[in-house]
């Protein structure tokens, strides 16, 4: 009795494994600031991880998605934020849909999750503030991916990434949703 149950947790798992499509990507781009961020902060660059799990016909995947993102420019010398750096780091639980299969393959994405965010500036040359919080966020995403030689999967994609408490008090447009947006070049790899 033990050795069919056994066999059967084994069959199955080995079925299972069979359809499924795990996949990890990484890649670089630039994140622009927008609402309550743009007043203060210029462009940045991000780096970006995800993995996701494709399901059996391969145009429906969930997943998780990281990012992190350096906007150390600031907008406006002459404002209340001076030398303004502000470190964000997302992490995403998403979802995926692809409705093309070929070499193009466009595809959207929403993601909800949360977000680090820290915010250092200066108050006159030798003294600062540093502001750190946790946000909820949300993600709008479209991309397009290309299949190439083998299980290798270059990218291009933009979305928003935009964080519910918005800005840090004093910002201007405090009481907006703010956050940023990115475009980001990378390759993912779909273990078959």
């Amino acid at each position: 009795m033990k050795q069919k149950l056994f066999l059967a947790i084994a069959l199955n798992i080995f079925s299972f494994s069979l359809f499924a499509q795990w996949e990890a990507g990484g890649g670089l781009g630039i994140s622009l600031p927008i609402t309550g961020y743009s007043e203060v902060l210029k462009s940045g660059w991000l780096a970006n991880a995800d993995g996701k799990y494709r399901f059996k016909k391969g145009n429906f995947a969930i997943g998780m998605k990281a990012q992190f993102v350096r906007l150390q420019n600031d907008k406006e010398p002459n404002d209340a934020f001076q030398n303004a750096r502000m470190t964000i780091a997302p992490l995403i639980f998403t979802a995926e849909y692809s409705a093309v299969k070929g070499k193009l393959q466009p595809y959207v994405t929403g993601g909800l999750g949360i977000t680090f965010f820290n915010l250092n500036y200066d108050t006159s040359p030798t003294t600062g503030e540093t502001v750190n919080n946790v946000s909820f966020t949300m993600m709008p995403l479209i991309g397009l991916r290309y299949a190439s030689i083998g299980n290798i999967y270059p990218f291009i994609e933009s979305g928003f990434v935009l964080i519910a408490d918005g800005p840090p008090i004093g910002f201007p447009k405090g009481e907006k949703l703010t956050g940023y947006n990115n475009f980001v070049a990378g390759i993912c790899y779909r273990f078959k």
